[in-house]
C-alpha cells in the first residue's frame, strides 16, 4: 500500500457530487483516494478508482467527521483529510513531510481564537483548560500519521469530548484543536496557502489548497509579486505593496 492517501470524509449526494468535483478540478498527486462514508450513501458517481469504506455514523452533522477520522485505517500511514468544497491547486508536497515528521501538519483557522469561536470558551472551561489565547486550527484540511497512537488520540479524544456536548454548534474544528491542546500535542503549522478560506483574509504568495465553495478565481495561481491580495467580489484583488 502506497505511504501516503488522500482521504474524504462525506455522506449524502450532495457532499459525494462535491466530492467528484474536488478530485476533477484538483492537481491532486498521484497518490491513492479513498472514501469514507456511511452505509447508505450511493457513491456510483466517483470514478473508479477511489475506494470506498463504509461505516455507521451516531453524531449529526458536522460531528460525525470525528467518528469517521477515528475510521481512518491505521495502514494507510500518511493521509491528507480533505473537505469536499477544497480544490488543490499547487505543490502540496510540504504537508506530507511535515506530517510523517511531526505527525499532525494543519493551518489555523481565519478565526483564530478558540475560545471566541462561537463561545467555545465555556467548553474549554469545562474541560480544564484556562482560555489564554489559544488557536484554533481549520480541520477541512489535515495532514497527519494515521499510523502513529498519539496522533489517533486527538481524535479519539475529540470524539470524546463532543460526546459529552448534547447541542454542539461548533462542528468538530475546535474539538480537535482543543484535544491537541488538553494531549500537549503540538502539530507543524502551515501556512495559509495550504487552506485558504476566500474569507477577505490576505494572501502571501501562492495559494496551494482553495478552500471554498466560491468559484476558484483564474488569477488564482499567477498573483503579482510585491503585492499581499485577498478575495473580494469573486476575484483576488491586491490589498497590500510590499517590498520584493
Amino acid at each position: 500500500m502506497n505511504r501516503r492517501t488522500i482521504v474524504f470524509l462525506a455522506w449524502g449526494d450532495a457532499f459525494i457530487n462535491n466530492v467528484g468535483r474536488c478530485i476533477a478540478e484538483s492537481r491532486l498527486p498521484d497518490y491513492p483516494i479513498l472514501l469514507i462514508t456511511d452505509n447508505e450513501t450511493d457513491v456510483a458517481c466517483l470514478p473508479s478508482h477511489v475506494a470506498v469504506l463504509r461505516r455507521d455514523l451516531m453524531f449529526p452533522g458536522k460531528l460525525a467527521k470525528l467518528e469517521l477520522l477515528s475510521a481512518v485505517p491505521d495502514d494507510l500511514e500518511t493521509v491528507l483529510f480533505l473537505d469536499v468544497d477544497t480544490r488543490v491547486i499547487g505543490d502540496i508536497s510540504l504537508g506530507f513531510e511535515k506530517a510523517e515528521r511531526h505527525g499532525v501538519a494543519m493551518a489555523a483557522a481565519p478565526h483564530y481564537s478558540l475560545e471566541d469561536f462561537r463561545s467555545f470558551r465555556s467548553v474549554m472551561v469545562r474541560e480544564g483548560v484556562s482560555p489564554c489565547g489559544q488557536m484554533i486550527y481549520n480541520s477541512g484540511v489535515i495532514f497527519f500519521a494515521a499510523n502513529r497512537p498519539e496522533v489517533r488520540d486527538i481524535f479519539s479524544l475529540a470524539r470524546a469530548t463532543a460526546n459529552k456536548d448534547e447541542i454542539a454548534p461548533w462542528g468538530d474544528q475546535p474539538y480537535i484543536s482543543l484535544a491537541m491542546e488538553m494531549l500537549g500535542f503540538n502539530p507543524y503549522t502551515l501556512s495559509p496557502s495550504f487552506n485558504h478560506r476566500a474569507f477577505g483574509e490576505l494572501i502571501s504568495g501562492s495559494i496551494r489548497i482553495w478552500h471554498s465553495y466560491s468559484p476558484l478565481p483564474a488569477e488564482a495561481q499567477n498573483l503579482s509579486p510585491g503585492y499581499l491580495h485577498r478575495y473580494e467580489n469573486g476575484a483576488l484583488v491586491k490589498a497590500v505593496k510590499v517590498p520584493l
